[in-house]
């Protein structure tokens, strides 16, 4: 059954972060919380499968397509009970998950509509946490979080490309989404870690990717706690 474990600890990462985001910012601590957590877990993980089945074929095919359906059948059933009749005001952020498949299937895992939209989806998980701590479902943070770890898209491409297109379209992007939080009324200051994108494209010092998922990570940290002091 390992063949069917999500081995991206980069996505496993922002999913959590986003999570704690909400949990930190609706600053309630529910006991519905931890099982919301694993549910969205297993949403995530089916990822694994979803790829198997679209790249098999035959019996193989059929076998990982049922794990797929089952473990987003079974994420679903889990989050439709946490949050009871709140439910339909999640309903329309499940397109965000099927814009990424569907993407994913027919533009290929790797291009960057593809990667922006599978952020995008991974933010929900702020959407959720914030609802079962808070019971509001925040658009205002659902974007200011997506909008803040879809910058690590870019981060990699200039990292792994290090063209000027990619460093232009880093830069263009981190001028967007400060006045996207402008607009919205977000905190511009937990926007302060994306400084250390426009310091990379700048001097693109050498680093490894494990060293760039950690400082990721790390940055992802300093948002979640500016965003818990000023949201």
């Amino acid at each position: 059954m390992s063949r069917y474990i999500l081995k991206e600890y980069g996505s496993w990462g922002v999913m959590t972060l986003s999570f704690l985001t909400g949990v930190m910012v609706g600053g309630v601590y529910r006991f519905t919380l931890l099982p919301a957590y694993l549910a969205i877990c297993l949403m995530i993980n089916s990822k694994q499968a979803f790829t198997l089945w679209m790249r098999s074929k035959g019996s193989d095919r059929t076998m990982h397509g049922t794990v797929f359906f089952a473990q987003i059948v079974s994420a679903a059933v889990m989050l439709l009970f946490l949050v009871g009749g709140t439910a339909g005001k999640l309903l329309p952020y499940g397109a965000i998950a099927a814009v990424y498949l569907l993407l994913n299937r027919f533009a290929g895992e790797h291009a960057i509509s593809t990667e922006v939209s599978g952020f995008a989806f991974l933010a929900t998980a702020a959407l959720v946490s914030r609802l079962l701590s808070s019971g509001q479902v925040d658009l205002r943070l659902y974007l200011a979080v997506a909008l803040f770890f879809t910058a690590g898209v870019f981060k990699v491409r200039v990292q792994l490309r290090k063209g000027v297109l990619d460093r232009t379209l880093m830069a263009g992007y981190l001028a967007f989404t400060l006045m996207a939080y402008y607009a919205i009324g977000a905190p511009l200051v937990a926007l302060l870690p994306l400084t250390e994108n426009l310091v990379f494209a700048a001097m693109l010092y050498k680093v490894t990717l494990r060293v760039t998922g950690w400082t990721e990570v790390l940055k992802g940290i300093c948002f979640l706690l500016l965003m818990g002091l000023y949201y």
